[in-house]
Parts: structure tokens; C-alpha cells; sequence
């Protein structure tokens, strides 16, 4: 209908092609539980991903029928959806994927609006991750943890399985890298500086290799070429000027 509203994101393909990108993608999903793709794509199956879990959620032969005819790959995902997928979002009542921004992941050619599409609460949630970084943070700054870092915390440990104690697990391990990277990186600085008071002090590379070439000359005796061939290249060690021996 022309003027009318835009029902989906027709993403320049023909229907046959849209649907096969699409189960592509929430394949993909499935698998790796955060991908990596164009904003409109990831939008678009963000739509058939939220459609795919509550049809786990239900749990019947009819739904196991219409999943398996989604999944390119069925036996491999079905016990993914049906199992650990089912028990992860059996109390939340909606939003099972996420859609984040980035930066344009083709840089050089089209510039193509991007963005991760990930499964939340799972061990991908970047927002998540993100949260715990923000804790860390703030708990070591002298203004405390502000509103909104705690509006997120609920957020993200809302109805994840005990997630007040997997976010502090994950915090605790973020201050101990964090202290740890700091403390190696005060040894590497010490080290270096006690390098740098046991070197000798600098002197041109000229007059350097000319003192390395006496010191080999006096550990062993010089032949007559070599006696004339130092008379005539002999040079001042502190000008590096050739010295006259006429």
C-alpha cells in the first residue's frame, strides 16, 4: 500500500533471500550468543531471534516443529534453545537480545551503520561487563557509585540467575587485575631505572668504537701492517680529528 507504514526492513533483497539472511543471523545468535553486523540486519533479526525464544519457552511439539524449521542447522541448536536458552529466560517476560551501536565496521568503502546483537544475561552480556568495569571504578573514586550506575546494576542483575553475586564475583576479579597489572607495571618502571644508573655514561659512537678497537689492540700484540696502518688512521679521542704522526 502506497504511504502506507513500513512493516519490515526490506534490506534491498528479495523475500527469499531477506528470510535466508535473517535465519542466518539467528543461527549465528544462537551459537556465539553475540554477532556482529549492520544496524538494520541486526534489528531485523533481533525480531525472529525474540520470536525463537519464546517459541523455547513454550516448549510443545508445535513449537519444536516451527524452531526446527528456522534453525539451518536444527539438531545441533534445538537442545541449545530448548535447554540452556528455556531455563536462562523461563521468568523474564520479554527482551531476550540487545542491540548496541559501534563504529562502522567497513571503514573504508560504505561506511555502513553498525552494531552487536548479543543474548542477554549470558557470558557475552556486554552490558553487563560494562556495569562490573563502572563498579570498579567508581568504588576507587572518592564520589561513590552514582544513580545511574545503580539503575543499571538492577538492570542487569534483575532477573539474571543469582546476579548480585555473579556481578561482585566479576568486580572482585576486575580490581584484582587491576592491582596486579598495576604493581607489575611499578616493577617493569623500577627496573628500568636501575638500568639506566648502571650503564656507562654516553659518549659519541665514533669515540666509543675507537676505545673498543684499543681495548682489542692491548689484549693482543699488533702485527707491523697494523702498527702503520694506526699511525696513519690515529685519531684525537677527544676530537675524533686525524692526528698528524710526521
Amino acid at each position: 500500500m502506497a504511504g502506507g507504514a513500513l512493516k519490515y526492513r526490506h534490506l534491498n533483497r528479495k523475500s527469499s533471500h531477506r528470510q535466508a539472511l535473517l535465519r542466518n543471523l539467528v543461527t549465528s545468535l544462537i551459537t556465539h550468543e553475540s554477532i556482529k553486523t549492520t544496524w538494520p540486519k541486526a534489528k531485523e533479526a533481533q525480531r525472529l531471534a525474540e520470536k525463537l525464544i519464546t517459541l523455547g519457552k513454550r516448549n510443545t511439539n508445535a513449537s519444536r516443529a516451527k524452531a526446527q524449521s528456522i534453525f539451518f542447522e536444527p539438531l545441533k541448536h534445538i537442545d541449545t534453545l530448548f535447554g540452556t536458552l528455556r531455563e536462562r529466560y523461563l521468568n523474564r517476560p520479554g527482551g531476550y537480545t540487545r542491540v548496541l551501536r559501534i563504529e562502522p565496521l567497513n571503514r573504508n568503502n560504505d561506511q555502513a551503520p553498525s552494531a552487536i546483537l548479543e543474548l542477554v544475561d549470558g557470558p557475552r552480556d556486554m552490558r553487563f561487563a560494562m556495569t562490573a568495569k563502572t563498579l570498579v571504578r567508581e568504588r576507587a573514586s572518592d564520589e561513590g557509585i552514582r544513580e545511574i550506575t545503580a539503575r543499571n546494576v538492577a538492570k542487569v542483575t534483575r532477573f539474571r540467575k543469582d546476579g548480585e553475586e555473579e556481578l561482585e564475583k566479576t568486580v572482585r576479579r576486575l580490581e584484582t587485575m587491576k592491582g596486579l597489572g598495576k604493581e607489575e607495571k611499578e616493577a617493569e618502571e623500577e627496573e628500568e631505572k636501575e638500568e639506566i644508573e648502571e650503564r656507562e655514561p654516553w659518549e659519541p659512537f665514533a669515540r666509543m668504537k675507537q676505545r673498543e678497537r684499543e681495548k682489542e689492540d692491548v689484549e693482543r700484540p699488533l702485527t707491523e701492517r697494523e702498527r702503520r696502518e694506526k699511525r696513519r688512521t690515529m685519531r684525537d679521542p677527544n676530537s675524533g680529528r686525524r692526528v698528524s704522526t710526521g
